[in-house]
């Protein structure tokens, strides 16, 4: 079975606007994503990592433990073996407790990458009647 980690914010947490209140699994895209691969015979575990305000590598001034890399790496490792991590991480970059740029963000993205053990994916992995 191939392991894929989701590493992200609230975009991916399934928050329901103006709630506290939160999609089912089936509903959020990490759940359509493995209902998906599923169908199409792969065998696959898609695990969620989301935390609603995490960015890239700025905290929060209100909210501690939104500093996305300073948990990335415990968390690659609370769940190897790997196949595949996705970061989807950079929109609460731009809240207006920061003042920052796409550029910025970008390179909190480079940091949150930088050194860290590659994780090998075959593509196969995403190959139609793949039961890998």
């Amino acid at each position: 079975m191939k392991q894929v980690l989701v590493y992200a914010d609230s975009l991916t947490w399934g928050i329901i606007p103006n709630t506290r209140k939160r999609l089912t699994f089936d509903k959020r895209w990490p759940g359509v994503f493995e209902n998906t691969l599923l169908e199409q015979g792969v065998s696959v575990r898609i695990i969620e990592n989301c935390l609603n305000g995490r960015r890239t590598i700025w905290n929060d001034p209100f909210k501690p433990g939104r500093d996305g890399s300073e948990g990335l790496g415990q968390v690659i490792e609370m769940y190897s073996p790997l196949d595949l991590v996705i970061l989807l991480l950079g929109i609460n970059d731009f809240q207006c407790t920061h003042d920052n740029n796409a550029w910025l963000s970008a390179q909190g993205k480079s940091k949150e990458t930088a050194g860290r053990n590659k994780i090998t994916v075959e593509v196969s992995l995403f190959s139609s009647g793949s039961k890998r």
